[in-house]
């Protein structure tokens, strides 16, 4: 599961809107908001875009930095 809190923290850090972010990956905004609310977890491969733009891994959408 999509740790909702890290995915806005990277996602405002890369000063993007959700509706940004969606357009980039492929996803609606509200799969975005609801992913970053914890009621919604993308299948891999939309783990592995959004990652991608925001600079992480999948590993680092689902843990806390350490």
């Amino acid at each position: 599961m999509v740790n909702g809190k890290r995915l806005q923290e990277l996602r405002e850090n890369a000063k993007l809107s959700t509706a940004q972010l969606a357009e980039i990956v492929g996803v609606s905004q509200p799969m975005i908001s609801q992913m970053e609310s914890g009621l919604k977890t993308p299948k891999l491969e939309v783990m592995a875009r959004i990652a991608k733009r925001l600079g992480t891994t999948v590993d680092g959408l689902i843990n806390e930095p350490t």
